[in-house]
């Protein structure tokens, strides 16, 4: 086991950092529980670090950060299960499930995540028929404050405070509150193939029609471009493995495919003049969907059409909300005519998505139909707060949105009581399993 003391630990986006006394990097079970030992003797914190893609400081801490970079092997696959270790990339799950002609249902996009961090926070993808990836656990182990492992799947039950509770809805979607998660069983399916429509319209266009479109495509998103009246739409649809070969059914040119690859590269120096300049964005936003986002229709495997490698680095910041009585088009509509009457510039794009109602008790989903709006700024690493994200977080407030745990907001411990149900449930079973609050930090005291 690697240890090492006054570790500097950095996130990918490179907005938080921290400094560990003590730094562990474990490859067995045994070596976990003694770091766990070594952690409640000492009444010390200790918080589990992945690759960073989380923007909020969920992972700080100044006393034990764990890494499981060298607890993340293919435990097995039989049938349409594959077991991993908590500590596994999700681009070698992907590997792995590709070798052997499997899939998972559903995909966050960006593949640089942990297993362990992806479930943790809720990671999702795209589409009304499917929620996040913490919905396909089939069981799950994870390691509590008093060095026991517990197996969990959907029909583990825990009592505490007088009630019963299903564990894998509190722990599906946990923040590392609960244990730290050695193995995850993950739901797969044989591997399946997608045509993957893509083209602009306007925003008014996107609103008229976001909802029936979610409902007609198994995966279904878009991409706002503020200041230009423009949205990128996604429209994806699973289609038979021997689909003829891409030349027939594919539009989808090799200068396209040659502008794909560069946008990051050539965007990047636009982004960081604009952080100082921000009159810049409207059009850096208008030439990058004129340039980089043209019609085209791509067929490809799950993994080619959904998941894709980010390679700039960003600040992010992400909202659910109901679908009932349109309460998700009022809270988009709102945050273009407020962005727009103000003098603030936002970066493209402005994501939406949808997921499907869960059981996961932190889950922005859960028990509801979501939409999920999220917006970034690039190329931006300070630790306060850009004037377009404290706007997004105005109105966002309006709508009772839920935020997604790993993506930056203000939300406040009150507000997070209201527009999470089960949050005073989680607590007590956070209590129960740690009662010496040692996977806690000084962030995540704040807003639980």
């Amino acid at each position: 086991m690697i240890k090492e003391e006054n570790y500097k630990w950095e996130n990918w986006a490179g907005n938080h950092s921290c400094i560990a006394a003590n730094y562990f990097e474990p490859e067995t079970a045994d070596q976990i529980a003694d770091i766990i030992g070594y952690a409640v003797s000492n009444r010390l914190k200790v918080r589990v670090v992945g690759s960073g893609h989380s923007f909020t400081p969920l992972a700080l801490s100044n006393e034990v950060l764990v890494s499981l970079k060298h607890h993340g092997k293919l435990v097995s696959i039989e049938n349409n299960f594959v077991t991993c270790q908590g500590g596994m990339l999700l681009h070698e799950l992907y590997t792995i499930l590709q070798e052997n002609k499997l899939s998972l249902a559903n995909f966050g996009v960006i593949n640089k995540q942990t297993v362990a961090g992806a479930i943790a926070t809720g990671t999702h993808g795209s589409g009304l028929t499917h929620k996040s990836l913490s919905s396909l656990i089939h069981t799950m182990k994870i390691m509590t404050s008093s060095g026991s492992i517990i197996e969990i799947d959907e029909n583990t039950v825990i009592h505490t405070n007088n009630k019963e509770f299903n564990l894998l809805n509190a722990a599906a979607i946990s923040l590392g509150l609960l244990g730290i998660v050695l193995e995850v069983t993950f739901k797969c399916e044989p591997l399946f193939f997608l045509q993957s429509e893509e083209h602009v319209i306007s925003f008014d266009e996107y609103l008229d029609s976001m909802d029936d479109d979610a409902r007609r495509y198994e995966y279904f998103k878009a991409w706002w471009f503020p200041h230009t009246d423009k949205v990128y739409v996604y429209k994806t649809g699973r289609i038979a493995e021997g689909f003829g070969g891409r030349g027939k059914y594919e539009q989808y040119t090799a200068e396209q495919r040659s502008l794909d690859l560069e946008i990051d590269k050539v965007t990047a120096p636009m982004f960081i003049d604009s952080n100082d300049d921000a009159t810049l964005i409207p059009e850096i936003n208008r030439h990058c969907v004129e340039r980089f986002f043209t019609p085209r229709v791509r067929l490809g495997s799950s993994f080619e059409i959904l998941v894709h490698d980010e390679t700039v680095p960003m600040i992010v910041s992400e909202y659910g909300l109901s679908m009932e009585n349109d309460i998700h088009k009022k809270a988009l509509r709102a945050f273009r005519d407020t962005l727009e009457r103000s003098t603030i510039k936002a970066h493209f794009p402005v994501d939406l998505r949808y997921a499907g109602a869960e059981r996961a008790w932190l889950s922005p989903s859960y028990n509801r139909d979501t939409f999920y709006i999220g917006m970034c700024v690039r190329e931006y690493k300070k630790k306060e707060i850009p004037a377009s994200m404290k706007l997004f977080f105005d109105v966002m407030r309006n709508y009772d949105a839920r935020l997604n745990w790993g993506k930056l907001s203000d939300s406040t411990r009150g507000e997070l009581k209201i527009t999470y149900l089960m949050l005073d449930d989680f607590n007590g079973i956070r209590r129960f399993l740690d009662p010496h609050d040692i996977f806690q930090n000084d962030y995540l005291k704040s807003i639980l």
